[in-house]
């Protein structure tokens, strides 16, 4: 059996922070295109798992995520929020229109940036949401600059996650909230068959690590706030990790031909097999997919 209270080299030999960081870039300068034309992003905005519970009919599961997360967290109209891993704009752009936010996105992509400005203001009316490239660990805003930081599958790709919420802590005002949805990694042990497969997931998304759910209680006692809620929605978050499944038992095959011909990218292989292997783990229970509200004291 493999011990998984620390990350396995398997699935952190991106070694550094510096080096994860660069293979951040890789993975998003890659997946961003089968984002949009194959998760339809381009017209919802979202890069991120959808949420089943009160689904209204014909709305769209990645929304939903957001929703809820918005009511969950207790984002009302007038609160500044900072989307640290913002992607293409989706987030910022539904809590500026649908809840009056002030939104400000970060991605370390640059590219992305330009498209979330793109689809801001191609809304009617434009949304009231700014987008920069921005590494989150280093971020460039004034301490309490935000009421609320948002991180919805964002907070995976950080190689120090007690860095991060103690970054992130800073830039909240008084009472304010850090929201994570995210995986979080089984506090158990693994086989080495289960090491494999979780690692295929990690390392064809560019997450060096998910941490279990007492190491960010953790995090959040280092960093001095509170934990105003922590809830399991994998039942909620199932059948979309299903239907991302079926795109990696299709594409996995064509992209590993494609890969041996010279005609896909590592990055789009490992994105294929990551969609594969993302729900194979996640039904044997190696992670959970929850949501952390994180408070500052008033």
């Amino acid at each position: 059996m493999i011990s998984t209270n620390a990350p396995s080299k398997s699935t952190t030999d991106i070694g550094t922070n510096h080096s994860n960081k660069a293979r951040v870039r890789r993975y998003y300068a890659a997946a961003t295109e089968d984002y949009l034309k194959y998760y339809e992003a381009d017209w919802h905005h979202h890069m991120h798992y959808g949420f089943e519970r009160d689904l209204p009919k014909g709305g769209n599961p990645t929304e939903n995520l957001v929703r809820y997360l918005a009511d969950t967290g207790g984002i009302t109209a007038g609160a500044r929020v900072l989307d640290a891993g913002c992607g293409v704009g989706g987030s910022a752009i539904w809590l500026a229109q649908n809840r009056g936010c002030a939104s400000v996105g970060i991605t370390l992509m640059e590219p992305q940036a330009r498209l979330a400005r793109g689809f801001a203001e191609r809304k009617s009316p434009p949304a009231q949401a700014r987008f920069s490239a921005m590494d989150f660990t280093a971020p460039a805003f004034k301490p309490g600059s935000f009421d609320f930081v948002w991180a919805v599958e964002s907070f995976d790709h950080a190689f120090d996650k007690a860095a991060f919420i103690a970054e992130m802590a800073k830039l909240l005002s008084p009472g304010g909230r850090i929201v994570i949805a995210d995986g979080f990694r089984a506090d158990r042990e693994f086989t080495p068959r289960e090491t494999r497969q979780y690692s295929r997931f990690l390392e064809g998304w560019a997450v060096p690590h998910l941490c279990t759910r007492e190491e960010m209680r953790g995090y959040a006692a280092e960093a001095s706030l509170k934990v105003a809620l922590h809830e399991d929605i994998s039942a909620d978050v199932a059948p979309h990790a299903f239907a991302i499944y079926r795109f990696g038992l299709f594409f996995g095959p064509l992209r590993f031909l494609g890969h041996k011909l010279g005609l896909t990218s590592r990055e789009k292989l490992g994105n294929a097999w990551a969609t594969y292997h993302q729900y194979t783990t996640f039904r044997k229970g190696l992670w959970t997919y929850d949501v952390f509200v994180l408070e500052k004291a008033g």
